[in-house]
């Protein structure tokens, strides 16, 4: 008699998902956190470097040492993305890859001591990681298809963890700078940033074996167990079958029907593995619906990428204290703050981002849709860009003829408002940027470099912008126009929402029904 025909299996990535998605959630919060903790002492280090340099040169340094890693990502990064998708490699090995370079990167710039050798270590961990497109490729296939509701839950959670990444990052970086000045300890009066750099390094070394030893590779046709799991489903000698044992009445060539209809002789269905014929050829990922994403994602990475710093700088940079700066418009200053005050303001945008990803972003997102929300969201940049600089003014004016207390909340207020306008816009576009490349994807056998060239692209974004948008500030700075950088932009803002007028909205390649 025929077998009875087996329960439909379930898609592929649910059967790893619970082996696999800890590991994988895990490693984005701690990539938000690395770019972050920085930014509360982002002038510090050229400024430690060689105490004798004017003001100028610091924001060029700056913008150096920020755009050299995302250069060098976009040198390397395909490569890393071509490499995921090789069958004998996988996403897993390039993910332990990135994180052990990056561990080692990490220690290294906090030990610099000279400006070229921050550049270089720099430099080195951008050319040797792609976790942020690994990360995302794995997660897409953990949960491969929309009727199951996994995949755009699983890829909105990315947001949030940066989010949190957001809050943590700041205060790292913040309250551990100059740790010697507290406690006396040789080591770090000599490398004053080194504690900051010790704690985000061991993280990721950590999350390198956290990913060897609990995620399961996904790329299709190369699929591997992680470590626990294979242990965990390895047999005792007394279960193994013995290859002598075989059941000879079974036929020596499969059912060709049931292989026609795509089942196999178990009786469960599905779609054959590809082969090396099915994988789509390079020249034809680049559809009108990729290019147009990938434009918009250059444009919105060239702002959201570089706000945080220009952001991060106009709160260090000291006040204005001529008396004839009473406009935004014509002073010079910045808002004074120390890198832990620096460190709690740049956090608050953490605390923001969690609760608007919680409670807003559901609501806005089941009313409106993904593109309807995400261009309403790139529509908030503008505002908040050209409303910043003002924040020196609400300075300016608070400390002429009112107590500190009322100068303070002053100030906190404006700065808690940008953020505010900031972060909601993040919150629209983030996740939805995120869904709308997945689904760009036009075959899944080329979703690793779908994800690795946005990946690229966001690099390159962020690789040429942030050193001019910190090079048009110094200059305002120099001519007293502080509102020249954040109006720049807020013109770049501008170019990406009329960018993405051109992106639709498609069905994703992985054959998940909607």
């Amino acid at each position: 008699m025929p077998a009875e025909p087996a329960e439909p299996a379930e898609p592929p990535g649910r059967q790893g998902q619970e082996n696999g998605t800890g590991s994988s959630n895990t490693e984005p919060r701690v990539q938000p956190t690395t770019e972050t903790t920085p930014v509360s002492y982002f002038s510090l280090p050229n400024k430690y470097f060689d105490p004798d340099a004017p003001p100028e040169p610091i924001f060029t340094q700056a913008g150096l040492i920020i755009g050299a890693k995302t250069a060098a990502h976009v040198c390397t990064g395909m490569f890393w993305g071509r490499l995921a998708d090789w069958e004998y490699c996988g996403r897993r090995t390039v993910l332990v890859f990135g994180l052990l370079s990056s561990t080692v990167a990490i220690f290294g710039y906090g030990f610099s001591q000279t400006f070229a050798a921050a550049l270089a270590w720099q430099v080195l961990d951008g050319a040797l990681n792609s976790t942020v497109s690994m990360v995302r490729c794995v997660i897409s296939e953990l949960n491969p298809q929309k009727r199951y509701r996994q995949r755009a839950r699983a890829l909105t959670l990315l947001p949030l963890c940066a989010n949190a990444g957001h809050l943590v990052g700041p205060l790292i970086g913040g309250f551990l700078t100059f740790p010697g000045e507290h406690h006396g300890h040789g080591l770090f009066d000599k490398f004053p940033f080194a504690a900051p750099n010790i704690l985000i390094g061991s993280f990721h070394a950590l999350l390198a074996l956290a990913t060897i030893f609990f995620l399961e590779e996904t790329l299709e046709g190369s699929r591997k167990q992680s470590l626990v799991g294979a242990l965990k489903d390895r047999k005792p000698p007394s279960e193994r079958t013995s290859p002598a044992h075989v059941d000879e009445s079974a036929p020596l060539l499969p059912n060709t029907e049931n292989i026609e209809n795509g089942i196999s002789n178990n009786g469960s269905s599905g779609p054959p593995l590809p082969t090396d014929s099915e994988r789509l050829p390079f020249s034809q990922m680049w559809t009108f619906n990729v290019v147009a994403m990938m434009l918009t994602y250059f444009l919105i990475h060239g702002h959201t990428g570089t706000f945080p710093a220009l952001w991060a700088f106009f709160l260090s940079s000291p006040p204005s204290s001529s008396e004839r700066n009473n406009s935004s418009f014509l002073s010079n200053g910045g808002l004074g703050m120390d890198p832990r005050g620096v460190g709690v303001a740049m956090s608050l945008q953490g605390v923001i981002g969690v609760l608007t990803q919680v409670t807003l972003y559901p609501t806005l997102n089941d009313r409106l849709g993904t593109v309807r929300l995400w261009r309403l969201g790139l529509l908030v940049f503008p505002l908040t860009y050209f409303l910043a600089p003002f924040t020196t003014l609400v300075n300016i004016d608070a400390k002429h003829g009112h107590s500190d207390t009322s100068s303070t909340v002053a100030l906190w207020i404006s700065v808690v408002c940008i953020l505010f306008l900031f972060v909601c816009g993040r919150t629209g576009v983030a996740p939805a940027s995120t869904l709308l490349i997945n689904e760009c994807t036009p075959h899944p056998s080329v979703r690793g470099t779908i994800h690795t060239t946005a990946t690229i692209v966001s690099s390159l974004s962020r690789s040429i912008f942030p050193p001019i948008s910190l090079l048009i500030m110094g200059y305002g700075f120099r001519i007293g126009f502080v509102a020249l950088g954040f109006w720049f932009l807020a013109g770049l803002a501008v170019l990406s929402w009329v960018a993405s007028a051109w992106v639709t909205e498609e069905e994703d390649a992985s054959g998940g029904g909607t």
